[in-house]
């Protein structure tokens, strides 16, 4: 019994044993399911968290690849429409992308030094005829500007000179114009620059083989272009043709307003003048190693500065008064170092209505050989001048006597030569050839040395006409001698020159030039009024001379 009842505790023990054991496992398992689940879906969340953190980077991705996309486009905007800079061959240049904007340096220093060597016996001339001519040094050139175009067809040009030929100057404008290109080859430009009159002048000042244009070209330019010259023109560029025709009035510098500003004096203009000017030039021969133009040119002034008041006394009407138009032709010895600007050849101011001028010119390369040559005619129609002329001792009367026109001439050939074989280039846009270019620019480090060139070069300028003419009139009439004036007679003087020179390009702007030159001026003195008792003679007593020069140009043009 009493191990019945052992076994029977101990089952009852180990039933209850049992149950309490069992119950807590239900709950650890609910406790797992339920962590499971938490866990499951704290899972879940992260996978939609990681989902949308992904979804997040490609759009921020995409948003950045955008961003770039978009400053990259405006980098390159920004560059397209950035100006394009370049300083090639020493000028700097400034241009828009699409080259309807640009804007060029422009630039030239000529510092010239010389020496003049005349005769002994020049110095018994007066002073007009050159006695003692000053050698020394001079700032032949010194220009500094801006050329370049607006919206494409539209250019322009601005060039001031703060040298200038015999003095230097404060600063003049040579060139300020604009001109129209949409019509190529035609174009117009309107402004103050020199017209296109001849070969010699449509050459640049940097690209002269001499130190100065030759003296027939020089005197046809200046009597209705050069710098500084007011005008209009039409021109035609094409690749055979140049051509232009221009309507030209005064000088900037030209009148009394103009001159006063600058602290000088001159004649007042009540009217400027009006001159029409023409050239027009032909390349029958143009290749690789050889071109040749012959052209043509005239000029017409009908209209000369009026230099009296409308209602005032003039010359023509009132004996002593000032003319109301009148021309000087006179022009400096194709050199300009002498301070005083003496013109070795020159008319005087001729009382004048009417100025014209013709010319007939060739030039042209074939390898490394260039020559180029004119004939020129001058013209000029004389006006009316009023004398007191004497008909008795003591008795007078205003009469005007109109001199005979005028006629002079002047012609030059010159020739070129390079040693190292380069050759002067044929420019189309303005119908005349440029420098040379080195080849193999100056260089120690090479070897090389530049480009060197041998040139010569004839004129002659006769600006005398009718120079012996006795033509007079009686103007003083005493009871014992009368007084003669020949009013025919204009002696300006006929002016040979020969210049030899040797240039050296160490490069492309840089130019080192030794000049010399034998001057040969034939002229005889300007006739006084003669007073005798007996029969007038007209005097020839000379005026002229034989000198030399020797000189030397650094040149830098940009």
């Amino acid at each position: 019994m009493k191990t019945v009842s052992t076994i029977f505790a101990a089952a009852l023990l180990a039933s209850t044993s049992s149950a309490a054991l069992a119950a807590p496992a239900d709950a650890r398992i609910q406790s797992m399911e339920e962590q499971i689940k938490t866990l499951t879906k704290e899972l879940q969340q992260l996978k939609d968290d990681s989902a949308k953190q992904q979804d997040a980077a490609k759009a921020e991705a995409v948003a950045v690849k955008k961003s770039q996309a978009d400053f990259q486009a405006e980098v390159k905007k920004q560059q397209s429409q950035a100006p394009k800079t370049s300083i090639a061959g020493g000028r700097l240049t400034v241009a828009s992308q699409d080259g309807n904007f640009s804007a060029n340096l422009r630039a030239l220093l000529q510092v010239d030094a010389g020496y003049y060597m005349q005769e002994r016996s020049a110095q018994s001339l007066p002073t007009a005829y050159g006695p003692d001519l000053g050698s020394g040094t001079n700032l032949r050139r010194v220009f500094l500007g801006l050329q370049g175009k607006v919206f494409g067809d539209w250019n322009y040009y601005f060039l001031y000179d703060f040298g200038g030929a015999t003095t230097e100057t404060p600063g003049k404008v040579l060139y300020a114009y604009m001109q129209y290109d949409g019509l190529a080859p035609w174009s117009f430009r309107v402004g103050a620059y020199p017209a296109p009159i001849n070969i010699e002048d449509s050459t640049t000042s940097g690209d002269l083989i001499f130190f100065e244009r030759n003296s027939p070209s020089n005197l046809q330019r200046n009597i209705a272009g050069s710098e500084g010259r007011e005008g209009i023109s039409v021109l035609y560029t094409g690749q055979r043709v140049f051509g232009a025709l221009s309507l030209t009035g005064n000088k900037l510098g030209d009148g009394a307003k103009a001159y006063g500003a600058m602290g000088a004096t001159a004649v007042p203009n009540y009217d400027e003048q009006t001159a029409v000017s023409g050239r027009i030039s032909y390349l029958p021969i143009s290749n690789e190693h050889a071109h040749w133009i012959v052209g043509a040119n005239a000029l017409t002034v009908f209209n000369l500065p009026n230099l009296v008041p409308g209602g005032a006394a003039s010359l023509s009407t009132t004996p002593g008064a000032t003319a109301k138009g009148s021309y000087a032709f006179a022009d400096v010895p194709e050199f300009s170092v002498d301070s005083n600007g003496t013109q070795l050849v020159s008319t005087g101011a001729l009382s004048a209505s009417h100025v014209s001028s013709w010319g007939l010119e060739t030039a042209g390369n074939w390898g490394a050989f260039y020559g180029q040559a004119g004939y020129y005619g001058y013209y000029v129609k004389r006006a009316g001048i009023a004398y007191n002329v004497f008909s008795a001792a003591s008795t007078s009367s205003v009469q005007t006597v109109t001199p005979s026109s005028n006629s002079f001439n002047g012609w030059y050939v010159q020739a070129a030569y390079m040693l190292t074989g380069e050759s002067r280039s044929y420019n189309a846009a303005t119908g005349s050839f440029t420098a040379p270019k080195p080849s193999k620019p100056f260089s120690l480090k090479d070897g090389t040395w530049g480009a060197f060139e041998v040139a010569a070069r004839f004129s002659e300028l006769n600006l005398n006409s009718h120079k012996d003419d006795p033509a007079n009139i009686v103007t003083g009439w005493t009871s014992t001698a009368k007084t003669y004036t020949y009013y025919n007679t204009v002696r300006g003087g006929d002016q040979k020159i020969l210049t030899l020179g040797v240039n050296w390009y160490p490069n492309s702007n840089i130019k080192l030039a030794l000049d010399y030159q034998y001057i040969d001026v034939s002229r005889l003195q300007a006739p006084a009024a003669v007073t005798t008792a007996a029969a007038p003679s007209l005097a020839a007593v000379n005026g002229g001379q034989k000198l030399s020069t020797l000189a030397m140009r650094f040149q830098l043009a940009l």
